[in-house]
């Protein structure tokens, strides 16, 4: 029988609870928020179970959330979440700290058998056999009072990922694969994850290869002042300047307001509010400082390179032969050509991947193994 649902909106209820479930060796979290009108997501809010418990919190009705802070910070309790990474962002900017140790499901997932970035709806159907409501997706979460229905669409969040953590964790045990994940879940710890620095905000501009280097330069001064205006006035980077209209600018260098109004995909009201802003970094000269490194435009690879992409594939097989996991899950081609590449970011050498396979894939790239045959079977240097 699920556990009944108390919706908390006092410090006095909020004590009572945290109280009670704090010597629970876990909880499951989740966050309701919204963030479409502003830069910083607005949390509305906080969903908490822990098997036997659910609850509901409001922080629009709670000012002092010392008592959730306390929880979520014990170290001694697991904190169990499905795609964690906006719900930290969520307490990063309330608690200026991220809470500590995670377990992510949507993680985990792919290491029992599912595939990799499952959602939180599929892995419970596939998991419990429970279909989610989505009645309640596109909830405005600011609004009060709360419905009976938005109250247990929220619930049940926590309530399902209670039910799930148990079953995947035993599962990760039974295979002997719980430590694979540490870093990945370590990693989730990094508040850097969770700050915008302006200055490299122009790496999540597509484009930027196609430009020269002088309008590069422009590109990454336009998106840093993009982002630092958005962040002061706690509105969408896109509110400010669109991707396509800040390139646009990078390409053509307007250097008067009517310049600017004529080009493509520029809003009259961004001229109005931002058109001085924009063209004084126009006209701005180079500093001297070093620019980031331009992205490369992508170039054919050549019938050597493939080949040795081949044989990193066959060596990611043989992995996963090894282990029952499926290879799409360990590295696709584009995760091995990172390799190639940069390797210091490879998502095939971090984390599990790392245990797994790509610690192979180094040593081979490396010339420190060899993937040869031996009786009829694919081996790496003999080893197998």
């Amino acid at each position: 029988m699920p556990p009944a649902i108390t919706y908390i909106d006092s410090p006095d209820e909020l004590a009572a609870f945290c109280k009670a479930i704090g010597s629970s060796p876990w909880i499951a979290v989740d966050t309701e928020f919204v963030r479409d009108k502003t830069y910083y997501p607005k949390f509305c809010l906080l969903q908490i179970a822990n098997g036997s418990r659910a609850a509901c919190i409001d922080p629009l009705a709670i000012e002092d959330l010392r008592e959730v802070e306390a929880l979520l910070f014990n170290r001694a309790i697991t904190k169990v979440f499905h795609a964690a990474r906006q719900d930290l962002e969520i307490f990063f900017h309330r608690f200026q700290a991220v809470p500590a140790p995670i377990f992510d499901t949507q993680l985990a997932a792919p290491l029992v058998g599912h595939p990799e970035q499952i959602g939180y709806a599929s892995l419970v159907s596939a998991t419990l056999g429970v279909t989610v409501d989505k009645e309640h997706t596109r909830t405005d979460w600011t609004q009060r009072p709360l419905s009976a229905a938005q109250k247990e669409y929220a619930a049940n969040d926590v309530i399902h990922l209670a039910a799930l953590y148990p079953k995947i964790r035993e599962q990760l045990d039974r295979l002997g694969r719980c430590s694979w994940l540490a870093d990945d879940f370590a990693a989730l710890e990094n508040p850097g994850l969770y700050v915008n620095r302006p200055e490299d905000a122009w790496e999540r501009i597509g484009g930027l290869e196609r430009l020269k280097p002088d309008q590069f330069a422009l590109a990454v001064r336009l998106a840093a002042w993009r982002e630092n205006t958005a962040q002061q006035n706690d509105l969408p980077r896109n509110w400010i300047l669109r991707d396509e209209a800040l390139l646009e600018i990078a390409l053509r260098k307007p250097r008067t307001r009517d310049a600017l109004q004529a080009l493509r995909g520029i809003d009259s009201r961004a001229v109005q509010r931002y058109g001085d802003a924009v063209i004084a970094l126009v006209q701005t000269p180079d500093d001297g400082r070093a620019a980031p490194p331009q992205p490369r435009r992508v170039q054919r690879r050549s019938a050597q390179t493939e080949a040795v992409l081949d044989a990193m594939s066959a060596l990611v097989r043989l992995r996963c032969i090894e282990h029952t996991i499926n290879p799409a899950v360990v590295a696709s081609r584009r995760d091995l050509e990172e390799a190639l590449e940069s390797p210091d970011s490879a998502k095939v050498l971090q984390g599990w991947r790392r245990a797994l396979a790509g610690n192979d894939i180094r040593a081979f790239l490396e010339e420190k193994a060899i993937l040869r045959m031996r009786g009829g079977e694919l081996t790496l240097n003999g080893r197998d």
